[in-house]
């Protein structure tokens, strides 16, 4: 009887390691994937597999798994795929991965969304319990890893909030506000309790903030980033549709992401124009996401 039991989790582990967990959906530059004794570069449809690990080089890739899961990666980053089963008919399965480097978007799907328990997320240093949302992790090469709560869209558009609960053996916390960061430095040390954050951006590829030139002359560094931290945490601010990602006049290689405030002050990201950026922006529980290229490099939350 026990052998029973166990003959439909051994038929889908069979079937999934054959065709495949899922597949690479975007990419901006190809990844190698490590498969037992072969590296494959991927493209667009390249099949991923349990026990696959995925590293990305000079590039992002989206991976798309068969319960919708979805996974974006950043330059320079390692995911491995060490558990994924799933039964499309019941849409139950379970689903395990494990970031060694780097920073991953993570988009529940069926399985997180019907029961979390079948959900393992892990870094080197933590673990996330997932409850039906997104969330990213950067992974450092020491192993300290930071996670951040992002807001979901839900079937009809809407945005709404979930949960995340991170935990080690020396502690656990919960993230469940929009932006929430928590940072793990090692097994030894809990979680840091949760800290809003206006946005996460890995430190090879993390743009300059400053004011548009047309409207301060100001080129004190300092003083400019110190202003426009303000702006965003301090002051709420209108996003006009038709000014973002504009070229910059001053210099064509960067590209101007304008903010207008209430008051008429005028301040902008000025992002490299090569760069693949995302700006999550969160208004009155609208949220819309601009990607600039491929996006999700470098990440950026706005909210009012």
């Amino acid at each position: 009887m026990a052998l029973q039991r166990h003959i439909p989790i051994l038929l889908l582990l069979l079937v999934t390691n054959l065709y495949g967990a899922g597949k690479v959906v975007k990419q901006s530059q190809p990844a190698q994937i490590q498969r037992e004794d072969v590296k494959i570069l991927t493209g667009v449809d390249t099949p991923v597999k349990m026990y696959d690990e995925i590293e990305t080089l000079n590039g992002t890739v989206n991976i798309l798994f068969e319960d919708d899961t979805k996974v974006s990666l950043s330059k320079y980053s390692k995911l491995v795929v060490d558990e994924y089963v799933y039964d499309s008919n019941k849409k139950v399965g379970r689903v395990s991965l494990k970031g060694r480097l780097g920073t991953l978007r993570y988009t529940s799907g069926k399985i997180a969304k019907n029961n979390r328990k079948d959900v393992k997320i892990t870094s080197p240093t933590a673990s996330v319990s997932v409850r039906g949302t997104d969330f990213t992790m950067t992974v450092e090469p020491t192993g300290k890893t930071t996670f951040q709560l992002l807001p979901s869209i839900d079937a009809n558009g809407n945005a709404y909030t979930g949960s995340i609960a991170v935990s080690n053996s020396s502690g656990v916390v919960v993230l469940n506000q929009a932006f929430e960061v928590t940072r793990v430095e090692n097994n030894f040390k809990p979680p840091s309790p949760p800290k809003k954050e206006a946005r996460q951006a890995p430190q090879d590829d993390k743009p300059k903030v400053k004011d548009d030139p047309r409207d301060n002359n100001n080129n004190n560094n300092d003083n400019t980033e110190k202003k426009t931290k303000e702006s965003e945490t301090d002051t709420k601010v209108s996003i006009k549709p038709i000014e973002l990602f504009q070229t910059n006049p001053y210099d064509m290689s960067k590209v101007l992401f304008r903010k207008t405030t209430e008051q008429g002050n005028v301040t902008s990201l000025n992002i490299d124009a090569t760069s693949n950026t995302t700006i999550n922006y969160l208004n009155n529980g609208v949220f819309q996401s601009f990607l600039l290229n491929n996006g999700n490099s470098v990440i950026f939350n706005i909210e009012q």
